[in-house]
C-alpha cells in the first residue's frame, strides 16, 4: 500500500431517521451489536489515518461498542457536532470536512453509519486505488457502475463538497470533467444496503445473523 497519501475518515451518524422513526444508530443487528458501531469499527481498524464521527447536538452516544470507545480513548476516533443536521446530509458532510481536514490530509473517506455489510477489505481496496496515483481527486465504491459511499474525496473536490446543500451527496461532483477519479467495482451489491425502513430494517438483521452470527 501507499502510504504518502493520508486520509482521515468521516462517519456521517447525524441523518434525522425521519423513515425509520428512531434513531438508526441504536438499531441492534444482533444481541449487543448495534448498527452505528458496524462500519464504524471497520474504519477504526483500517488503513485510515483517524476517524471523525458526524452528530447531533442531542447525541447521548449510547450506540458505541466497548471496541469502539477504546479508539476514542486514543484519539483515533472523536466527534463533530453538526448544528445544522436537520437540513440534511450535505450539512453533515460539511461538519465533517471541516473538521477532519487538517493542512496534512490529502483525502477524506465517507462513510454512512448506516450501512452495515460495509467490511475492511472494501476500504482497503478504496484507499489503495487512491494512493496509487498522486493526482486522483476521488475514488468511490461502485454498484454495478454507480458511485456510492464509501468515497475518498482529495483535497481539490472539498470546496465544492461543502457548498452543497440539503440532502444533495458528493455523488454530483463525480460526474464534473474538473476532477479526475476512479470507480472501485463491488460485486456484492449486499454491501450497499443501508437501513432507511422497518422492512429494510428486519431484512437486514436476518441476512446479518446469517452472514456474521450463525458462522
Amino acid at each position: 500500500m501507499n502510504n504518502a497519501r493520508k486520509i482521515v475518515g468521516v462517519y456521517l451518524a447525524a441523518g434525522s431517521s425521519r423513515r425509520m422513526g428512531t434513531a438508526k444508530q441504536s438499531l441492534e443487528m444482533a444481541k449487543g451489536i448495534q448498527l452505528g458501531s458496524i462500519a464504524l469499527l471497520h474504519a477504526l481498524q483500517s488503513q485510515l489515518h483517524s476517524v471523525v464521527v458526524v452528530v447531533r447536538k442531542d447525541d447521548l452516544l449510547e450506540w458505541l461498542s466497548e471496541e469502539v470507545l477504546t479508539y476514542v480513548e486514543s484519539g483515533r476516533c472523536r466527534f463533530a457536532v453538526c448544528a445544522e443536521a436537520e437540513l440534511g446530509m450535505a450539512h453533515s458532510l460539511k461538519s465533517g470536512i471541516q473538521a477532519a481536514g487538517q493542512t496534512n490530509v490529502e483525502g477524506i473517506m465517507v462513510m454512512l453509519a448506516d450501512q452495515p455489510f460495509i467490511e475492511g477489505e472494501m476500504l482497503t481496496r478504496l484507499i489503495d486505488t487512491f494512493g496509487s496515483e498522486a493526482d486522483y481527486d476521488f475514488v468511490a465504491s461502485g454498484d454495478k457502475g454507480v458511485p456510492k459511499p464509501p468515497v475518498i474525496l482529495g483535497r481539490r473536490m472539498w470546496p465544492a463538497a461543502v457548498s452543497l446543500e440539503g440532502d444533495a451527496g458528493a455523488r454530483t461532483l463525480f460526474q464534473l470533467p474538473l476532477y479526475r477519479g476512479q470507480i472501485v467495482e463491488e460485486e456484492d451489491s449486499l454491501r450497499f444496503m443501508d437501513i432507511d425502513t422497518e422492512e429494510r430494517y428486519q431484512e437486514a438483521r436476518k441476512i446479518y445473523s446469517r452472514k456474521y452470527m450463525l458462522t
